[in-house]
């Protein structure tokens, strides 16, 4: 026990692997969040919504072999989880060889969690039967779908798909996807109104524009919830007051590999003479800088602010 506790004391430890195991409790829980607010929720409401992305793409052709009679309903959410792993398969080669090879075998953790949850875990019936609920539905859904997603994008992985992409253009290009994105959901939404509108629920028909507005509502959700937790691939310039600014310095120059620059500045009230660091970094690089300088100087003064646009030598990261 003594030597377990004096490893996990150890800089191999903290550095190489305490991360690690961050990261891997953090795809399964932030995937489970995801997978809940989709199947217990958006697939529970009355009024047909859809999520985006691959899971959104599953929904669609799912709806359209029902519709078809290709497949029976009660199929559906096996057909949904096979759907979404057979999908992603090209997507994470593309993660593997052009973006980061443990970025991408997070993901596929990921990916396979939520087929899990989507096709096989059991549901729990939450009464959201009736029109009237699909306010809450959309808004519970969006929420946990978002808070899923953020979470994963800030643990550095990701819930598959369409992130994967966008991370391989980000670091590839230096340009965000983000309107490719919304388009695709858009399409994905007004596709699925056309598919189901019409659909008779309690003697209520429910047309495509309420499937369509409820299912932009869940969007904008799930995009607040994201942002809020996090958002990937945007920049921050970190400012950093401390009274220690030596080991900080040389940890964010080496653990980090960002480049600094200094200002000495004062205390107005305590006129003590302190620096202040200012650092650019990628916005899933934000979680790290918070540890780092925590575990050097808890009493630091930190802003973290957005950048619009760099404009020179910045080094763009992998995720992970």
């Amino acid at each position: 026990m003594n030597k377990i506790r004096s490893f996990m004391k150890t800089p191999k430890y903290r550095e190489n692997i305490l991360p690690e195991i961050k990261r891997s409790f953090a795809v399964i829980f932030f995937t489970l969040l995801y997978g809940i607010g989709v199947s217990w929720f958006i697939e529970q409401s009355a009024v047909p919504m859809y999520t985006g992305g691959i899971p959104g793409l599953a929904q669609v052709f799912r709806d359209i072999f029902v519709k078809g009679n290709i497949i029976e309903e009660a199929s559906g959410d096996i057909f949904m989880s096979a759907f979404i792993f057979v999908v992603n398969i090209p997507i994470l080669l593309l993660g593997w060889f052009g973006v980061s090879k443990r970025f991408t075998i997070y993901s596929m953790i990921s990916v396979i969690i939520q087929s899990l949850v989507i096709g096989f875990f059991p549901t729990i019936d939450f009464g959201l039967n009736e029109p009237t609920h699909a306010l809450l539905a959309a808004f519970l859904g969006g929420l946990l779908i978002g808070v899923g997603i953020g979470g994963a994008l800030k643990y550095g992985t990701s819930t598959g798909g369409f992130d994967i992409v966008a991370q391989y253009f980000s670091f590839k290009k230096g340009i965000s996807v983000g309107h490719i994105s919304m388009v695709l959901n858009i399409a994905i939404a007004a596709l699925g109104a056309f598919i189901t509108g019409g659909e008779v629920v309690n003697g209520v028909a429910i047309g495509a524009g309420l499937i369509f507005s409820y299912t932009i509502l869940r969007t904008i959700v799930t995009t607040l919830a994201t942002d809020m937790v996090h958002t990937a691939y945007n920049y921050l310039e970190i400012q950093i007051i401390t009274e220690n600014p030596r080991e900080l310095i040389d940890n964010i120059l080496h653990k980090m590999g960002r480049g600094v620059t200094l200002s000495k500045v004062e205390g107005a009230y305590s006129t003590h003479e302190k620096t202040m660091i200012m650092v650019v970094i990628s916005s899933y690089e934000l979680q790290n800088i918070v540890d780092l300088i925590k575990e050097v100087d808890d009493k630091a003064f930190v802003i973290a602010k957005p950048v619009s646009r760099i404009i020179g030598n910045f080094k763009r990261k992998r995720i992970a």
